[in-house]
């Protein structure tokens, strides 16, 4: 397995319970949706999963190793991790940061010490695969809401990881965009990619995750299953508020 959660909690500063008594598995090559209302918890699950947060009860291994604050302070460990598993922010803005896009999104691969010349095969690759080759010399801030999508997008690929965590990746996005976002994240997971989505975006659900995880509105694991069974289940769905008693969800 890749991902494996224990009764994991996660409590902010003040004690209030972000997350509690989560468990379950996530193996290679899936398609995962984590599903919830607005506050269940989503955001600081994939910021566990990422290495950004930890636990503050029970325990989360990635490949059977312990991930912890500790083990990520082990320079082989943090290496192995950080390519291992991307992470593409809700808000482009705060993952963009350099002064053009070659730059950002080169800058993972100088930071683990790639040459020169792979740093630019790759990042042109990128650019090229996600349409976007023609803004490697502007500026990120210059960009459209779309646009820098694709690049905060682009700076996670360029690593080449083996697991990508995107939070609401829909939000702001227009029908294009939305069409485009998922066909990629499809290419990604016919690649062999394990693909770890938070959303909103029930509609587009069944074309991007096989399995889907939906929190409860008490911070809770509310149900585990295939996207196609979770979703038939209005009752459920309900319960989770994620749709209205009236409403139905297609799944196809």
């Amino acid at each position: 397995m890749l991902f494996n959660l224990e009764q994991l909690g996660y409590r902010y500063s003040d004690g209030t319970p972000a997350l509690e008594d989560i468990s379950f598995a996530i193996g290679a090559g899936t398609g995962v949706a984590i599903l919830g209302a607005n506050g269940s918890g989503k955001s600081t699950l994939l910021r566990i999963l990422c290495g950004l947060h930890y636990c503050s009860d029970g325990q989360i291994h990635f490949q059977d190793k312990s991930l912890s604050e500790v083990a990520l302070k082990l320079p082989q460990f943090r290496q192995h991790f950080r390519q291992s598993v991307g992470f593409v922010f809700q808000n482009a803005d705060a993952q963009l940061f350099n002064p053009t896009v070659f730059d950002e999104v080169a800058f993972g691969l100088r930071q683990l010490g790639h040459s020169e010349s792979d740093v630019r095969a790759r990042v042109g690759e990128t650019l090229a695969f996600l349409e976007i080759g023609h803004l490697a010399d502007r500026a990120p801030f210059r960009l459209s809401g779309g646009e820098k999508r694709r690049v905060a997008i682009a700076s996670v690929l360029a690593m080449n990881p083996e697991v990508i965590l995107f939070d609401e990746p829909f939000l702001g996005l227009d029908p294009r965009g939305q069409t485009w976002l998922v066909r990629t994240i499809q290419q990604l997971q016919a690649a062999g990619k394990t693909t770890i989505i938070a959303t909103h975006t029930l509609e587009l659900v069944a074309r991007i995750a096989e399995e889907a995880i939906i929190l409860s509105e008490a911070h809770r694991l509310l149900a585990i299953g295939p996207v196609s069974e979770l979703f038939a289940n209005d009752a459920l769905l309900v319960q989770a508020n994620l749709i209205e008693e009236a409403r139905e969800v297609a799944i196809s």
